[in-house]
């Protein structure tokens, strides 16, 4: 999960021209963010504010902690809570053995030891909503915290899922974590170095849908909590601004309102008061709701970046999908 730092878009080209021949399309992998791979830390949205539940589902599927002798087969993983409102809520460490799953709840945090078994004070974020961040640290014998190994990061290790719900509408949403890997010394988490400028939800008719929900997270590198801060990603607390356009499937495109991102974003799809779309606007068909003009610009600085989610149902049909970015160029 480590990313390419000294790539540019011409050694792309050229290899491509080197490397192929005749009508062909390059495919620009995105090595910071993996949906499919192990990775260092996983980012997780979750809503636990009445009539909504999350769960999230982390597994250590190839993560080993390296010791004198040779390795140890598993990692501690540290999980920190993080509220829409940029406040830090929880901190947790759960032991991940090689091959172990973790099934969590926010309204039931606690630690895990190697065991599985739940250690120390309970924690219930009934009422809050926000994401969570689960790294993987180096750890010894007896499955201890990061500290006992210098906060010591492990990349390629764990993977995860997670899924939230509406009770009123029965609907539910389920997506893959957001995978990062750490920088190439493996110092801290790193979050994508390179310029992104089309930033694309895609949606059914809006006026169609019966649930929707968009999470977007602002995320900063090396601004997570206490002694593992410098290592880990946290939420970016500046204001980002962005400009909205809709395009119809008829790729007719319709300005709509500003809005604003900073930590932890809940909206929707859904016309209405606090939704993306007012419902002043109407909108008949399925699209793409495409986010340009970031100010300050996430290009400017390589340790900040957006990642989006949207559940969306049509009766008893939905999905979950993540919000997709058009790559500019690599940074160098």
């Amino acid at each position: 999960m480590r990313g390419i730092r000294k790539l540019g878009v011409a050694a792309v080209a050229l290899a491509v021209g080197v490397l192929g021949a005749g009508k062909s399309h390059a495919l620009i992998d995105d090595p910071y963010t993996s949906y499919t791979q192990p990775a260092n830390a996983l980012v997780m949205p979750f809503d636990e504010t009445d009539g909504h539940l999350t769960f999230f589902l982390v597994s250590n599927i190839s993560g080993v902690s390296p010791t004198a002798g040779g390795f140890l087969a598993g990692v501690t993983t540290h999980w920190s809570y993080w509220s829409e409102d940029c406040s830090h809520l929880a901190d947790v460490y759960v032991c991940l053995t090689l091959n172990d799953t973790v099934v969590v709840s926010p309204a039931d945090v606690s630690a895990i030891d190697a065991s599985n078994s739940p250690i120390g004070p309970k924690i219930n974020l009934s009422g809050k909503r926000g994401f969570v961040v689960v790294t993987a640290y180096a750890t010894d014998e007896i499955c201890s915290d990061s500290s006992v190994r210098d906060n010591f990061l492990i990349d390629d290790a764990i993977v995860g899922t997670y899924t939230f719900a509406s009770v009123e509408s029965q609907a539910s949403f389920g997506n893959d974590a957001i995978g990062l890997g750490t920088d190439s010394f493996g110092d801290f988490t790193e979050l994508p170095g390179a310029d992104y400028d089309r930033f694309s939800i895609q949606t059914f008719n809006p006026e169609t849908l019966d649930d929707s929900t968009v999470v977007l997270l602002s995320l900063k590198e090396k601004s997570g909590s206490g002694a593992t801060a410098g290592h880990e990603v946290g939420p970016n607390t500046a204001n980002t601004r962005v400009d909205l356009v809709y395009y119809d499937n008829l790729e007719i495109p319709t300005s709509l309102p500003e809005a604003n991102v900073r930590c932890a974003e809940f909206t929707s799809l859904k016309p209405g008061d606090g939704a993306l779309i007012p419902d002043t606007i109407s909108l008949l068909s399925s699209g793409i709701l495409r986010m340009v003009n970031f100010t300050p610009d996430i290009g400017d600085d390589t340790g900040r970046f957006i990642y989006g989610i949207h559940g969306q149902a049509v009766g008893n049909f939905g999905g979950s999908s993540n919000m997709k970015y058009k790559l500019t160029g690599l940074l160098q």
